[in-house]
């Protein structure tokens, strides 16, 4: 708050410490509030020059109390583009996390729930195979989000799905800005092979993984903890994983959003 109006002539800001907050709540709604308060005195000029550093770095600090998911919620998640090779992806500067799963698995609608916004930003189709290229997008200026073509669609052509592999590999073994890769599984279905593969080729270029099983929605509370156990221990998870997580009823967004922002910040 301001000690003294801009009529008084007294210029002194006190801006109480964000470390006596006691809930993430409250931290939020503080960085919020000082983000909007430090641009308002900046225009308006209510402050002496010599306090308008102190404002720079308590809008920064304010952002960065920001969680990931925030952002997400509060910017949206932008399309840069859809890229047929690996070394076309555009180089943003920004830690990527890529999400790769099998067709129909629900990578499009777990995006979209990701994303925050009511407009879709992912394309979901009722035909598996859709996604043919590999799609990157913009979370503001915290990480970008490549989706990768999905595998194991029979109706695809042999030859394709040579390709996709191909270009999936190359990607997961050359892009340097990659932190974290998060397979999708089905927790409708028993663990398949292809999955397994995924996770080996993973583990053998030590990249940091981890493991979400979609549609939990679609199980009663009893079969969702069965499933996700079976897929724990035939897929060799950490205890925790896998995440259930539903495009439907947003369980598990939160969990997911935690474990990135984790993951890139390690």
């Amino acid at each position: 708050m301001f000690v003294g109006s801009p009529s008084s002539g007294s210029s002194e800001a006190i801006i109480p410490p964000m470390s006596r907050l006691s809930s993430p709540r409250k931290t939020r709604d503080l960085a919020l509030c000082a983000w909007m308060l430090a641009g308002l005195t900046l225009c308006t000029g209510f402050i002496a020059p010599t306090a308008r550093r102190s404002v720079v770095t308590m809008r920064r600090q304010a952002f960065a109390a920001l969680s990931w998911q925030s952002v997400a919620d509060r910017e949206g998640v932008q399309f840069v583009g859809g890229f047929v090779k690996p070394q076309d992806l555009p180089k943003l500067n920004l830690p990527e996390i890529c999400l790769a799963g099998r067709s129909n698995v629900g990578k499009s609608s777990a995006l979209n729930t990701l994303s925050g916004r009511r407009k879709k930003v992912a394309v979901v189709s009722k035909s598996p195979g859709r996604t043919r290229m590999l799609n990157a997008f913009r979370v503001g200026s915290v990480c970008t989000l490549v989706d990768l073509p999905g595998y194991g669609y029979a109706k695809v052509s042999q030859q394709m799905q040579d390709d996709w592999r191909r270009s999936i590999e190359l990607y997961l073994k050359k892009r340097e800005q990659l932190r974290l890769a998060i397979l999708f599984v089905d927790a409708q279905r028993e663990p398949q092979e292809a999955d397994a593969q995924l996770l080996e080729f993973l583990e053998y270029y030590e990249l940091a993984t981890l493991v979400v099983g979609t549609k939990v929605d679609k199980l009663s509370s009893a079969q969702r903890d069965r499933s996700l156990g079976v897929l724990r221990e035939q897929l060799e998870l950490p205890e925790d994983q896998p995440i259930g997580f539903s495009s439907t009823t947003g369980v598990g967004k939160a969990e997911v959003w935690k474990y990135i922002e984790r993951a890139c910040k390690k």
